[in-house]
């Protein structure tokens, strides 16, 4: 008959009574493993009844790991060891006592540890032992551990049979330690498996919830808001240059948001490593850093499309600790973002270039207006709002050096804070601007200083020219006003003298004499001038105000009273100086509107040629 891997009918010198004494003792550890499943509790029930069984003080377990060395379980004696008994191992290559012990996987006896070589003498002096007795525990032919009995200081002896009594119950104890193992990795196995059911479920809730969002147009904050909800922890959504796009948490976590992407946080070691390793993997963590005042772990997920990374989302162990969900829940989450970006993005280039199509077609003027009117409320456009035509182009460079038309509807757009038309013409761009003033006046000279806050933006040192319409008020003005801005682009380029920043010019600022500067060379209009105005040039000193009152007089409709209110004079003063000029140059000013025009176009021609500015907006 045999009992654990021993034969219990040759081993059991003690006879009956002690075979049913190792029996007894068991039963109370088989009793105790039924209910238990603290591994070490099990331990504690074998040490104190093989102690009790061989009237001994003092017992500690050890049990083999993968590698081999037996290592320190539990202790059993009048005082809790258990802390010092963990520390230590047995088995390892100065240890003759363990190594023997296995190699016979019998009961070794030490009767005087001082002077005996096999075990090793500092841990006996450490623990006082005198004697000692190892009993290896067999289960299936394998040492599965070891129990080691002394008395401390006391010697003790321990005959044959109570060394087989020993061995007998070992091993039947064996076989409830392996019973208990087994048991223990099935319930670890049935946990991760239920933590894996729990982590599948709450991920496919995650992607239902998540597509759902996106299905519904959701925007990138009810994503990050969702996202939140579903982990109780805060989270933050940043394109690829680091700007903060979206952010939520919880109402109990205050306005906490994860910092490790904010500047001053971002720069730290712990930061950099982990968007280092984003180029491989779709997430990272990042530690905490009290040089840089980060305080908690991150969580940072990469948002990629096409192997470019558009931004980060990120989160942090607030609230809760970080969990396998939370890596579930990035990982989705990036995704979701990316095609939201992506779709963005997509609808973004689409609007674009149906922006650009319609701009394109008002100005040639060949579409139906009804189309026109419908395509722009479709995409935003209030073509019954007035407008006016800007016409920008490169001066002093190739015409391919003019903005792209998307580039300045942008930088025009972020001026005026309006939806702007763009499209390329064959020398510039042709951007159609809303009015935000209903004085035509106004509104023009507004636009005017806003396009050219534009092309300054978009490059301090070029030089535009930019021709600016009246104003349009319907589908059908657009190309009239197309054809007067490529006549006011010709006047300025013939006489507004050499290209010096952002030169502009109105159709306003012209009147009906572009029709005829249009078509002149600069020499004819300059001689033009020169008859009309001689007199007064010659002699600019003296002539200067008069020739500024004749300007201001032109510039208000010839009214005496404007024009006196304008130069801050009198009445009588603007009248003296009209009837002076008008001897000097032989015109009939205040009442002929012939010579009226013919000195509007002399004024506009020095005017162009820098000679005379223009009147204030």
């Amino acid at each position: 008959m045999t009992a654990g891997g021993i034969d219990v009918e040759r081993s059991t010198g003690a006879g009956v009574s002690g075979y049913r004494a190792a029996i007894h003792a068991f039963s109370a550890i088989a009793e105790a493993s039924a209910g238990e499943h603290d591994l070490d509790v099990l331990l504690h029930h074998v040490g104190r009844e093989i102690c009790a069984l061989l009237g001994v003080r003092r017992c500690s377990v050890y049990l083999r790991d993968d590698s081999g060395i037996f290592r320190g379980q539990i202790g059993h004696a009048d005082h809790d060891i258990d802390a010092k008994v963990k520390r230590l191992v047995a088995g390892v290559e100065a240890d003759g006592f363990t190594r023997e012990i296995v190699a016979t996987r019998r009961p070794v006896f030490v009767q005087d540890t001082t002077t005996d070589p096999r075990p090793i003498r500092s841990t006996m002096r450490e623990w006082r032992v005198r004697a000692m007795l190892g009993v290896p525990m067999i289960v299936g032919g394998e040492t599965i551990g070891i129990l080691f009995l002394d008395n401390e200081d006391e010697p003790h002896g321990y005959a044959e049979e109570e060394q087989e009594l020993a061995a007998t119950f070992a091993n039947l104890a064996a076989v409830a330690i392996r019973q208990a193992q087994l048991t223990s990795k099935l319930r670890e196995s049935l946990r991760l498996v239920g933590r894996q059911n729990y982590a599948l479920r709450r991920a496919a809730e995650v992607d239902a919830g998540l597509t759902r969002l996106v299905l519904e147009g959701a925007d990138l904050r009810q994503i990050v808001e969702a996202i939140s909800q579903l982990t109780g922890k805060p989270w933050a959504i940043y394109d690829a240059q680091f700007r903060r796009l979206a952010d939520a948490a919880l109402p109990s976590h205050g306005k906490v948001r994860p910092l490790a992407l904010e500047p001053g946080y971002r720069e730290c070691a712990a930061v950099t490593e982990a968007l280092e390793t984003l180029r491989a993997a779709r997430t990272a963590i990042v530690s905490p850093d009290r040089r840089s005042g980060l305080q908690h772990r991150h969580l940072v997920a990469a948002v990629t499309a096409r192997d470019e990374t558009w931004g980060y989302l990120v989160t942090m162990d607030y609230g809760s600790r970080l969990e396998p969900l939370d890596r579930i829940v990035a990982d989705r989450a990036a995704t979701m973002v990316a095609l939201e970006l992506s779709a963005a993005r997509r609808a973004a280039l689409a609007r674009s270039d149906e922006l650009e199509s319609l701009a394109s077609d008002l100005i040639r003027g060949d579409a139906d207006a009804e189309s026109l009117e419908r395509r722009a409320s479709f995409i935003g456009v209030r073509l019954a709002a007035p407008h006016a035509l800007c016409f920008v182009k490169s001066r002093g460079a190739a015409a391919s050096e003019t903005p792209a038309a998307r580039r300045l509807a942008a930088a025009i757009s972020a001026e005026t804070g309006t939806r702007v038309l763009a499209t390329r013409v064959a020398e510039g761009v042709v951007a159609i601007v809303e009015l935000d003033d209903e004085r035509p006046a106004a509104a023009i000279a507004a636009v005017k200083q806003r396009v050219v806050a534009a092309c300054r933006a978009l490059d301090p040192a070029a030089s535009f020219g930019v021709a600016v319409s009246s104003v349009c008020r319907g589908p059908g003005d657009y190309a009239d006003a197309f054809a007067s801005v490529g006549e006011i682009m010709r006047c300025l380029e013939t006489f507004g003298g050499e290209p010096l920043g952002v030169q502009v010019l109105a159709a306003d600022d012209l009147g009906a004499a572009r029709l005829l500067l249009a078509s002149s060379s600069r020499s004819e209009a300059t001689r033009f001038a020169q008859h009309v105005l001689g007199p007064l040039l010659d002699d600019p000193e003296k002539s200067e105000s008069l020739l500024e009152t004749l300007a201001r007089f032109i510039d208000c409709s010839a009214s005496v009273r404007r024009t006196a209110e304008t130069l801050g004079v009198h009445e009588n003063t603007v009248r003296y100086r009209l009837a002076r000029a008008e001897a000097l140059l032989g015109l009939d000013i205040a009442a002929s509107t012939k010579d009226q025009l013919s000195v509007q176009v002399a004024l506009l021609v020095l005017r162009l040629d820098g000679r005379l500015p223009f009147p204030p907006e």
